[in-house]
């Protein structure tokens, strides 16, 4: 099957109707084109028939194809610094139908080649078509309404974009590097919480405020990120970087608005890290305090532990001098030498004796009466003085009278042990 066989077989299956002009030609779209209404259309119709060489539209029409210029034009701008010949002369910024159009599509005549622009709205689906299939040398079975309308979509977005960006992306560029980074700390909503050690508190997660909140223009207003919107690597989605090719009306806006209040947002992202600042710097104050304060407690607790240790120490020496020495401080008390059990006469003074001697040495209670027990059998008057306290006189620097009783002897003691006494007592005898 030859090309024009194949492309006819293709058309009629689809139910469309099969034009020849040398070659190939459909229109899928509808038969909208077969008597067109309104006055625009019914324009268009009646100038291209008259610029073809056929005179009969449905013939006419099969003349012209579009030749793939595109040309995009702000109706504000001058279109004659733009359009090449014949077009700049003719009739810019206006469709063959006399519609005013910032879109400028080139079509041609195959017949005559006499060339013209249309707008969007009248670049015929045959004449793309006929562009596909003749200039860009596409198989007619792959010419789809699909793909006819992705040649459209795709010019009209490849040509504004290069004409948005000849016309702001100076400013663009440097306005969006300029605020890149506080876009991304300001432009956030707020997550959830979590508690954040450096600063001691819980904080919310910032994450990237995709929506805009409230109405533009207004002051609650909170504008979603421009990063966000034109080139996050994480919106593989609906970046216009990806999408268009170049930004929105309200994202051009809101770039322009957040960097002519750049210094604003600069001064609120200082006071906001200086707050952060302060904060953990107070944290870090608090914990040195309380640091100090618990190695004060430490140290106090420290002492208190070994002032207790030293005193229980001192103590157990101090009982232990007690303990050592409690026979011979006793029996001083007393008022008798020190004694054994043999002083004793029979087995049960003995026996008390040693009992007493046990007690004083333990430090034990000894009553009043267990007291004068002792005293008494200690010191018998008509018992003679003992080795033991004779020689406690001699101890003491005195001279005993070998005839001494116990008696006079334990008093002799006790007035060279206290001699102040015994003057006192000489003189209340005088």
């Amino acid at each position: 099957m030859n090309y024009n066989n194949r492309l006819r077989s293709e058309i009629l299956a689809r139910g469309g109707e099969f034009i020849a002009t040398g070659n190939l030609i459909h229109d899928m779209v509808s038969k909208k084109w077969d008597n067109p209404t309104g006055a625009f259309n019914i324009a268009l119709k009646n100038n291209l028939v008259e610029m073809s060489v056929a005179d009969d539209w449905k013939e006419a029409r099969k003349e012209w194809k579009a030749t793939g210029n595109v040309w995009y034009i702000p109706l504000a701008d001058d279109a004659t610094e733009v359009l090449p010949e014949p077009h700049r002369s003719s009739h810019p910024h206006y469709c063959v139908c006399g519609h005013p159009i910032a879109w400028h599509f080139e079509i041609e005549n195959t017949e005559n080649g006499r060339v013209e622009v249309v707008g969007s709205e009248h670049i015929g689906f045959w004449m793309i078509v006929r562009h596909l299939v003749e200039n860009l040398e596409m198989d007619p079975e792959e010419v789809t309404q699909e793909r006819v309308q992705e040649w459209v979509k795709e010019s009209i977005k490849s040509m504004k974009a290069e004409w948005w960006w000849s016309q702001y992306g100076e400013e663009f560029e440097e306005w969006f590097t300029a605020i890149r980074e506080q876009d991304l700390i300001l432009n956030v909503r707020d997550g959830p919480q979590y508690y954040d050690n450096d600063t001691r508190r819980y904080e919310y997660k910032k994450l990237i405020r995709k929506k805009g909140v409230g109405t533009r223009g207004t002051n609650d207003f909170q504008m979603p990120s421009i990063v966000w919107r034109w080139n996050h690597p994480d919106n593989d989605k609906t970046a216009q970087i990806n999408t268009t090719g170049y930004p929105n009306r309200d994202l051009w806006n809101d770039l322009q608005m957040f960097y002519f209040n750049l210094d604003k947002h600069n001064a609120k992202i200082a006071e906001m890290h200086q707050e952060r600042q302060d904060r953990i710097e107070q944290v870090i104050e608090e914990r040195r305090l309380a640091d100090e304060a618990q190695a004060q407690r430490e140290r106090e607790q420290r002492a208190r532990a070994e002032a207790r240790a030293e005193r229980i120490r001192l103590e157990r020496i101090e009982q232990q001098r007690l303990l050592d020495t409690a026979f011979e401080r006793t029996c001083s008390e007393w008022g008798i030498v020190q004694f054994s059990a043999e002083d004793g006469r029979d087995d049960w003074e003995q026996d008390f004796l040693l009992k007493m001697i046990g007690k004083i040495n333990s430090m034990a209670y000894i009553s009043e009466k267990q007291k004068q027990r002792v005293i008494k059998i200690i010191n018998r008057e008509d018992e003679p003085a003992t080795e033991k306290q004779l020689a406690y006189i001699r101890a003491l620097g005195g001279e005993p009278n070998p005839n001494l009783t116990k008696r006079k002897a334990s008093d002799m003691i006790d007035q060279l042990k206290n001699p102040q006494n015994s003057v006192l007592a000489g003189e209340e005898e005088e």
